[in-house]
This record gives C-alpha cells, structure tokens and sequence, in this order.
C-alpha cells in the first residue's frame, strides 16, 4: 500500500508479475530453440557419418571383406594401398576416423582403418588390429544390423561416430564406421 492507496500497491504486483512471467516465456523460448538447434546439427552430423560409413565400401577392393577374416588374410601392400584411400578420404571429407571391422569369434577387428602418422610409425601393421574398447553400441548394432550413434571423450578428443552394419558380396557381415570431432 502505497501512501495509503491499496490500486497502486496492486498495480505494482501486478506489473512485476508481468515482467517475471515475461522473463521466463523469453528463458523458457531460449532453453527450447538451443535444444532444437542441437537436435538439427546432430541429426545432420548422423547423416554426414552414415554417407562417409556407405561410402567406404566403394574405397576397397570388392571382395576386400569377404577376405579380411583373419590377421593373414590381407596383405601389407594391400594393406597400405586401403590406408592410403581411407585415410585421403578422411581427410577430404572432414572425417577424423574412418574404418572398417571385421567380427571374428565374437571379437572386433580393424580391417581397413584410418592410421595417422604417429600411429603408423608405433605400429607397422594394423590391418586385423582388435579393438578392445569398441563401444557397446557397437556390437548391438552389429547384432541387431541397426546403425547406431554414440559420443565418447578420450584422450584424442570428443566424438560423434556412427557404426553401419554392412554385408560384402559373399556375406560376410561386417561394420563400416565413421567418426568426426
């Protein structure tokens, strides 16, 4: 009560809840177009990672997969050669890893991976390297032959990356994945 007057008092409460109502639709509006936008760039990102993931197929030789099934099954020079598309593919796509796995006896392989420099100079050979910490998702995409999304920190980075179930043309079940930072 203003000087006595209750109008103006409740004028007052009335003006100030209008403006915090205000304030919360414009708070509320905000929290919800963030979430939009983010849903739109991942729902793009999952859609670069699948093409790059089809796509590494047509870098191989055709029968590449139905003979990648054991660490001698490929040779190094071939090794190199599928190094070499992979990693110019990679590397005109944006990608930060690109690479093939092969299932053997419920465990997962490199078969055509993207090496760096600093990796290849620690380990000659990485064709039918496992992979000891394939994510989860992973392997129950391969499982159920459903793509899968997932993003993980390491000591490389934070990832977006994507594993597409993929069949060669003698059968042989395979993923194709891509990563981008």
């Amino acid at each position: 009560m203003e000087n006595g007057n209750p109008r103006k008092c409740s004028a007052g409460v009335l003006l100030l809840f209008c403006f915090l109502l205000y304030g919360l639709a414009v708070a509320s509006y905000a929290v919800w177009l963030h979430q939009q936008h983010k849903a739109d760039l991942i729902r793009e990102i999952d859609a670069s990672l699948l093409q790059a993931a089809r796509s590494l197929k047509f870098l191989l030789a055709e029968d590449f997969h139905d003979r990648a099934v054991d660490t001698d099954s490929i040779a190094f020079d071939e090794e190199l050669r599928n190094r070499d598309a992979v990693n110019r593919f990679a590397a005109e796509s944006g990608f930060t890893w690109l690479y093939t796995l092969a299932e053997k006896d419920g465990r997962f392989h490199f078969s055509a991976p993207t090496v760096s420099e600093e990796e290849a100079v620690e380990q000659t050979v990485w064709y039918f390297h496992p992979y000891d910490d394939i994510p989860d998702e992973f392997v129950r995409a391969f499982a159920e032959d459903q793509p899968a999304f997932v993003e993980y920190t390491d000591q490389w980075g934070t990832f977006r990356s994507a594993a597409l179930p993929q069949v060669s043309p003698g059968g042989r079940r395979y993923l194709a994945c891509a990563d981008r930072e």
